[in-house]
């Protein structure tokens, strides 16, 4: 079985690759150390034959996970890394290896089978959004602080609003600091999240889906419009076509047969056949250079 592993700065989500749709699962990590929590999440999975892992932890954390990996499945994990094309994805950023590696995985999950351009919205401690088109360009995107970072902010650099609130639960107008700052900083993401999908609904005509996922993504989609969809897990879907590479056979050419022409009438039918099959052929690849024109975005 193939595990894949999403780290993220404060959690770490999995799952054991499967026929069918991806279930996974989630355990916060300490900044510390993972070791004691992949005793108590994986100690009982068996048969592990690889590790494909996605990781913007830093690599503190990826040691740790080496170290458990090795002594408990014999294994090395395979760390993913961003790169200029995979999949159909082509990266936008000079340097390929800069673009966070979760987002270079929710891209490429996005892109595929897609009719429209797609904009991912990864709210985790950061937010990132990136937009792809239905050809596969990485168009750029954006980062701005989540709602975690906002909260920190105001807590840590401001007096007296560190004191914690009995009553903190989500209200618009607030009546204690710490429900003043949930509302405050959930309307701020959320404002600047609707103003974002206005431009770019007006730039690509209408022709673009939005997809929301990361750990804040459940509090944030009640205050976003409802034809946003909600990929929780589009970072592991991104790493099971890493994982899935190994699975593809090889293409093995077909032996060439020899025949023996014996007669003219039969030499004609050949070359008649040769000439059919020369003709579809360019029109297959017409075809297909017709298809991949880049969209124009306005």
């Amino acid at each position: 079985m193939k595990l894949l592993v999403d780290i993220g700065n404060t959690r770490i989500k999995w799952a054991v690759l499967k026929p069918g749709p991806i279930e996974s699962h989630t355990f916060n990590r300490s900044k510390t150390g993972v070791k004691a929590s992949l005793n108590t999440n994986w100690k009982a999975l068996e048969a592990i034959s690889s590790v494909h892992v996605s990781n913007v932890a830093g690599d503190k954390i990826a040691q740790q996970l080496i170290q458990w990996v090795e002594k408990q499945w014999n294994i090395t994990p395979v760390f993913v890394s961003s790169e200029k094309k995979r999949f159909g994805v082509t990266n936008s950023y000079s340097q390929p290896d800069l673009l966070g590696v979760d987002r270079w995985l929710a891209l490429i999950a996005a892109r595929q089978h897609a009719r429209q351009a797609t904009c991912v919205i990864d709210c985790g401690t950061a937010i990132t959004i990136d937009i792809v088109t239905k050809y596969g360009a990485h168009q750029g995107g954006m980062i701005i602080p989540g709602l975690s970072l906002m909260r920190d902010a105001l807590t840590t650099n401001t007096s007296n609003l560190n004191d914690t609130a009995e009553d903190s639960d989500f209200k618009t107008l607030a009546v204690n600091t710490q429900s003043a700052i949930q509302s405050g900083t959930m309307y701020t993401v959320t404002a600047t999240l609707e103003r974002l999908i206005d431009d770019l609904k007006e730039q690509f005509n209408n022709r673009i889906r939005f997809i929301i996922t990361g750990g804040d993504a459940e509090q944030l989609k009640p205050l976003l419009p409802s034809s946003i969809a909600h990929y929780p897990d589009i970072v592991l879907k991104g790493l099971a076509y890493y994982a899935r590479q190994g699975d593809r056979k090889p293409h093995q050419p077909q032996p060439e047969t020899v025949e023996t022409v014996e007669t003219v009438e039969t030499v004609e039918t050949v070359e008649t056949v040769e000439s059919v099959e020369s003709v579809e052929s360019v029109e297959s690849v017409e075809s297909v250079e017709s298809s991949s024109l880049p969209e124009t975005t306005i």
